[in-house]
C-alpha cells in the first residue's frame, strides 16, 4: 500500500471521478473515498459501481477504500473506527464535494457548500492534530467575487463587495472565507478556483451534464428563443482534463501551500462564437435571437421578459461575464509541468456540444 494515501469527498461528481481515475491510473496511491449510503447499496457497492465503467472496480478493498459518510453531517458522519483509520493513514485531503447547480436553492447551497466545508475543515484539523495530514485542498470557484459586475479577481484575495448572481456563488464565497480563516490559523491549505468545468478538451466527454449544460438545453430544445446578451460578451469555461491535470501538478508542489489558483480560460469564447457553432455545425437546432440586455430589461413584452428571466436569471452573470481573472500563481506553478492553459475556441465548443448531442442530452 502507498504510504501517502488521499482522502476525497465528492468522489461521485464529474471532477472527483476524473481525478480518481487519474490517480489510480498514474500513481500507486491508496484512495479513501467518502461515499453516502444510498438505498440498498452499501458504500462498497457504490464505489464498485462508480469505478466499473473505468474497469477499476476490482480495486475496491485494496487501493480504493470506501468510507461511509455525508458532508452535511457533523464530522462528515464518520464513525470512530473510520476516523481513526484516516488519522493513521491519510496525508492529503481533497474536499471536492459541492452543489454546483446554478439554480440551487439557498438552503441546498448553504447546507452542502457552507456546511460541508465547515465539516471538512473540522475533520482536516482533527487529522492534522491527531494524524499524519500534511495538506488540505479546497475546491472553490472562480466566481466567488460574484458575476454581476465588472471586477478583476486576484488569486490570493477575496472581493470586499461581492455581487453574486445566485445562491451557488454566495455559498462558495462564504465557504472560501471559512477556509481562509482556517489557513490563517495554521491549516496547510491550497485553494483551487476553476471557472465553469465542461467536457474533455479532445473528446468533449463529461460524466455529468450540469452547471452550463442545462442552459444550453433551454435553447437547443426550443424552451426559450430570446437571449439577452451581446455577441461579443464572453463566458469562461474550462475543459475538465485541464482542471484535473493542473490540480495534480500544483498539488505536487510544496510551495503551493497557502496559495490560491485560478484555473480559468485566458481567452474565453464569446456568445457570438457559440451561436455560430450552433448555426453552422447544428443547423437543425432552433434559432436564437440575441437582444441587447438593456433593451431587454426595458422590454414592453412583459410575458416574454418574465419567462426568459425566470429560466435564465441564475446564468445571466455567466453570459455577461464581467469578471477577469489573474492567473499569476497558476502560471508560475504550471511552468515546466507540461500543463498549459486551454484553448476554448470554436472547435472546442463544437466538441462539447457534439458530445452532448451524441449522448442524447441535446437534440440536434
Amino acid at each position: 500500500m502507498s504510504d501517502r494515501p488521499l482522502f476525497i469527498t465528492g468522489a461521485t461528481g464529474a471532477l472527483g471521478r476524473r481525478l480518481i481515475h487519474e490517480w489510480l491510473d498514474g500513481t500507486d496511491r491508496t484512495l479513501y473515498l467518502l461515499i453516502r449510503r444510498k438505498g440498498r447499496l452499501s458504500t462498497q457497492d457504490r464505489a464498485r459501481k462508480l469505478l466499473a465503467p473505468l474497469g477499476l472496480d476490482a480495486l475496491v478493498g485494496s487501493r480504493v477504500r470506501a468510507v461511509e459518510g455525508d458532508v452535511t453531517l457533523p464530522g462528515l458522519g464518520l464513525d470512530p473506527a473510520d476516523r481513526d483509520r484516516l488519522r493513521r493513514e491519510v496525508v492529503e485531503f481533497f474536499h471536492i464535494a459541492a452543489l454546483t447547480e446554478l439554480n440551487g436553492s439557498k438552503d441546498q447551497c448553504d447546507r452542502i457548500n457552507i456546511g460541508g466545508t465547515t465539516e471538512a475543515l473540522r475533520v482536516a484539523r482533527d487529522l492534522l492534530e491527531h494524524g499524519r495530514l500534511e495538506r488540505h485542498f479546497h475546491f472553490s470557484t472562480a466566481y466567488v467575487p460574484g458575476s454581476l459586475r465588472p471586477y478583476k479577481s486576484f488569486e490570493d484575495e477575496m472581493a470586499p463587495e461581492p455581487a453574486h448572481a445566485n445562491h451557488y456563488e454566495a455559498s462558495k464565497y462564504a465557504a472560501e472565507r471559512l477556509v481562509r480563516s482556517a489557513m490563517d490559523d495554521g491549516l496547510p491549505v491550497t485553494i483551487f478556483r476553476p471557472s465553469i468545468v465542461v467536457g474533455d478538451s479532445a473528446t468533449g466527454e463529461v460524466t455529468e451534464f450540469n452547471v452550463i449544460y442545462p442552459f444550453f438545453k433551454l435553447y437547443v430544445h426550443g424552451i426559450l428563443n430570446v437571449l439577452p446578451a451581446r455577441a461579443d460578451e464572453t463566458f469562461n469555461i474550462v475543459p475538465i482534463d485541464f482542471v484535473t491535470r493542473a490540480v495534480r501538478a500544483i498539488a505536487s508542489r510544496p510551495d503551493s501551500v497557502g496559495k490560491t489558483f485560478h484555473l480559468t480560460s485566458e481567452r474565453p469564447p464569446s456568445i457570438g462564437t457559440l451561436l455560430r457553432v450552433k448555426d453552422v455545425e447544428f443547423p437543425k437546432m432552433p434559432p436564437v435571437n440575441l437582444v441587447d440586455p438593456e433593451e431587454f430589461d426595458r422590454g414592453t413584452h412583459s410575458f416574454v421578459v418574465n419567462k426568459v428571466r425566470r429560466f435564465i436569471e441564475p446564468y445571466l452573470g455567466y453570459l455577461r461575464c464581467q469578471l477577469t481573472f489573474d492567473t499569476t500563481n497558476a502560471r508560475a506553478a504550471l511552468e515546466g509541468s507540461g500543463v498549459t492553459f486551454p484553448e476554448t475556441d470554436y472547435e472546442f465548443l463544437k466538441r462539447i456540444l457534439q458530445y452532448a448531442v451524441d449522448r442524447k442530452y441535446l437534440i440536434a
